[in-house]
C-alpha cells in the first residue's frame, strides 16, 4: 500500500460515497474504486460496506482508518516541517554609511527587483551601529567606512563578530561644496585654505578605529582641525541644504554621482591631505540572492565614478 491509497481510502469514509469522493480526489470514480479494491486486498479484509445511501465503513475497515489517519496527519506534519519554505516577498534589510553613491546603487537596483510584494529597509547611520545590526541580524548587510591604515583592526572586529567581511573599493575622499564657493573653481583645494570656513560633520559619526586610536569626538581624520567653527548634521538631506544655505561651508565626502553633483548644484575636489578610506561590505552567514544582487549594483555604481573621476 502507498500513501495515496490511504489518502483515498480516508475520503470515501468522509464523503460516504465512492462518487463524491472521486470528485473531491480530481479522478474517475472507477479508478477510485479499483484503489480501494486493491487496498482491500492488500489487507485481507473488507474496508466499507454499500447501503442505499453509499458506502460505511466496515467494523475492520474503522479500525484501519483510524491508522490510515493517523499515518497521513504525521506524514502532512513531517512535509510541511522539512520542506523548503517559499519566499513570498522580496525581503532586504541594509545599513550603510551616508554616501550618496550607495543610495544611487539603492535606488537603481529597487527600481529594477523591486517588483510585486516586496519589504526594504535602508538605514544610513555610523559604522558601529552596522556592526551591531548585522551581528544581530536586523541588517541582512552592512557597508562599513574605516581608514585603510586601520585594516587589520577593522578586519579582527568582522572576525570577532562572526561576520564575513569583503572590501568594496578604496578611494580618497573629497571635499563637496556649493558651485558658487569660492575655493569651487580650484582644481585641487589645499588643506591650509579650509581654515577659514565652516565645516558640515556626520552628526552621529562613530568610525571604526582602535580604541588607542579612537576620536573622542568622533570625527574623520581631517574634520575639526580648522578654524571656522563645525556644523553637525545628522542626515544626508539636512547636508545638502547647509550646503545651499550656510555660506562657505564644505564637508568630507566619498566620490559622489556626477548626476547628483548636477541635481543639487554642487561640486566635488579633491585635496591632497585628504585621507584613503574603504568601504567594505559585512554580512553574517549566507549572503541572499537579494544582497548579492544589491552588492552587484553597488560594483556597477562604482565603476561609473572611477570612470568619470
Amino acid at each position: 500500500m502507498d500513501l495515496q491509497q490511504l489518502r483515498n481510502a480516508v475520503e470515501v469514509a468522509a464523503c460516504g460515497s465512492i462518487t463524491k469522493a472521486a470528485k473531491k480526489l480530481y479522478m474517475g470514480q472507477p479508478n477510485l474504486s479499483k484503489s480501494i479494491k486493491e487496498l482491500e486486498a492488500e489487507i485481507g479484509k473488507p474496508l466499507f460496506s454499500r447501503t442505499a445511501q453509499g458506502v460505511i465503513p466496515t467494523a475492520s475497515g474503522e479500525s484501519f482508518l483510524q491508522y490510515a489517519r493517523s499515518i497521513i496527519e504525521q506524514m502532512d506534519s513531517l512535509t510541511a516541517m522539512y520542506q523548503p519554505h517559499k519566499e513570498q516577498a522580496l525581503r532586504l534589510s541594509v545599513y550603510v554609511p551616508r554616501a550618496s553613491y550607495i543610495a544611487a546603487a539603492f535606488s537603481h537596483w529597487e527600481r529594477q527587483y523591486a517588483k510585486g510584494n516586496f519589504q526594504l529597509k535602508y538605514r544610513e547611520t555610523n559604522s558601529m551601529a552596522i556592526l551591531q545590526a548585522v551581528e544581530k541580524e536586523d541588517a541582512d548587510i552592512g557597508i562599513v567606512r574605516y581608514h585603510r591604515q586601520h585594516q587589520e583592526y577593522f578586519h579582527s572586529l568582522v572576525v570577532s563578530k562572526g561576520l564575513h567581511g569583503d572590501n568594496l573599493w578604496e578611494y580618497s575622499m573629497v571635499l563637496l561644496m556649493h558651485a558658487s564657493h569660492p575655493l569651487a573653481a580650484l582644481p585641487e583645494v589645499p588643506y591650509a585654505r579650509l581654515a577659514a570656513y565652516p565645516e558640515i560633520v556626520h552628526g552621529d559619526l562613530t568610525p571604526v578605529l582602535p580604541p588607542e586610536k579612537a576620536a573622542g569626538d568622533g570625527a574623520l581624520e581631517n574634520a575639526g582641525q580648522n578654524q571656522a567653527g563645525q556644523i553637525a548634521v545628522y542626515d544626508r538631506a539636512g547636508q545638502f541644504d547647509a550646503l545651499h544655505n550656510i555660506e562657505g561651508c564644505y564637508m568630507w565626502v566619498s566620490p559622489m554621482p556626477a548626476e547628483l553633483l548636477e541635481q543639487q548644484g554642487l561640486v566635488q575636489r579633491p585635496c591632497r591631505s585628504a585621507g584613503f578610506y574603504r568601504d567594505a561590505v559585512v554580512w553574517k552567514g549566507k549572503m541572499s540572492p537579494a544582497a548579492s544582487s544589491f552588492i552587484d549594483a553597488i560594483h556597477t555604481e562604482i565603476n561609473a565614478l572611477v570612470q568619470g573621476w
